[in-house]
């Protein structure tokens, strides 16, 4: 089950020509701002690089100078090129947002404004334009009812899966413009795990300990690899949702290798090359099920990939008001990830049955120790969300009961 809430500063990319350069990009930027995050979190990671680089266009769009090229540099966008990439980006959440019956994709985009704060229409357009926009404005002085607006249009827009995103605490008496993306994913595997075949495992986590988990298992067949790149191996494994738009993509390093070393080596490339590369065969699956919740303030990472113009009083917003004191305070993303049989939300599984005698299948792909996964559009490759898994977390998740297995 995916829920997912991204506050305060968010972009993918879209499909035609431009499609592979902007999905090249997407993946740099991904995996950059992954090794930003990783180098200070100990455990389970998950982000949606989609909606941190919408906040940033959403920025980028009313910066000036300083502040626009450094966010220019980090998202990778070509120079002189802005309306060409912001219409790439308009096409790709035009193609992506038409409801589907095999999936659900909500992604809607809302500027909260203080009351009595002007700001240039030029900008207001071009949210419209590009990020379709809602512009709403609120009294910021009245912390708890903001919180209560902005938690209630959250709640809307993700099918009642995030609520109360935020509290009163995160306004205050200087918060002149908040931009919100909201995010929500539903679907269901292409090929369902059966629940009855559902077992519990031994999983390694990052410190060496060892935890018994409900592991999923099947025979599919499915986009396999087995790479080796400085002197490390991976298996990569693509499990395809329904409709064949979205796939979860499982990287997963050799035993020996440990998830700090791959951080330092793996790059987008590397990720994209795979992806290439795979083949469909028949694979033999046993995979946690996990949850990965996460809230983060993505200020520190961002800073060490050097957007810090637009964190500092005076930084150039022009773009965006007349105002000389605007400056972005916090940018905040929360993220709630599950997998199950079912896919990404509970639903009646029908499923692959398992033969008890598994060692039959040609190759095995045995997730039970730390591994990197990757949410991806497969028309555009690009990245919507990236994390990995050092202690899969089997509380309050949908399935069997941890009891019965």
């Amino acid at each position: 089950m995916f829920k997912i809430l991204l506050w305060s500063l968010l972009v993918t990319f879209s499909g035609n020509q431009a499609s592979r350069h902007l999905a090249q990009r997407n993946a740099e930027f991904a995996v950059d701002l992954y090794k930003a995050i990783s180098s200070s979190h100990k455990n389970n990671i998950i982000f949606s690089p989609l909606g941190t680089t919408l906040v940033l266009a959403m920025v980028h769009l009313g910066a000036k100078g300083r502040a626009q090229e450094q966010i220019r540099q980090t998202l990778k966008f070509q120079e002189n090129t802005t309306g060409e990439e912001f219409t790439a980006l308009k096409s790709f959440f035009s193609a992506i947002s038409e409801k589907k019956q095999e999936f659900t994709f909500n992604l809607a985009n809302a500027l909260y404004l203080q009351e009595g704060f002007t700001v240039k229409e030029q900008y207001l357009h071009g949210n419209k334009k590009f990020f379709q926009s809602a512009i709403k404005l609120v009294d910021f002085q009245d912390a708890k009812a903001c919180a209560e607006t902005i938690s209630a249009w959250v709640e809307s827009k993700t099918d009642g899966k995030i609520k109360g995103m935020f509290s009163g605490e995160e306004f205050g008496p200087l918060t002149r413009l908040v931009l919100v993306n909201a995010i929500y994913f539903k679907g269901d595997w292409k090929q369902k795990f059966r629940k009855e075949d559902t077992k519990l495992m031994s999983f390694t986590k990052k410190d060496g300990a060892t935890v018994k988990i409900p592991t999923m298992k099947a025979i599919l067949r499915a986009k396999y690899g087995y790479f080796s790149e400085s002197s490390m191996n991976y298996q990569v494994l693509e499990l395809p949702y329904k409709g064949d738009e979205f796939s979860l993509i499982i990287i997963l390093p050799e035993e020996k290798v440990s998830m700090d070393e791959m951080e330092k080596q793996v790059t987008a490339h590397q990720i994209l090359k795979w992806f290439s590369e795979m083949q469909e065969e028949e694979v033999e699956i046993s995979l946690p099920r996990f949850k990965v919740e996460q809230k983060l303030d993505f200020k520190e990472a961002l800073y060490s990939l050097n957007i810090t113009e637009i964190f500092s009083g005076g930084c150039d917003l022009s773009g965006i008001t007349d105002s000389s004191e605007v400056y972005v305070s916090q940018v905040m993303q929360q993220v709630s990830f599950e997998i199950s049989e079912d896919g990404s939300e509970a639903a009646a599984s029908t499923g692959v049955h398992i033969p008890v005698i598994m060692s039959l299948a040609r190759n095995q792909f045995i997730a039970n120790h730390p591994f990197l996964f990757i949410m991806k559009n497969n028309p555009t490759d690009s990245f919507l969300f990236i994390g990995r898994v050092t202690n899969p977390d089997t509380q309050n998740m949908t399935g069997r009961d941890f009891d019965s297995l």
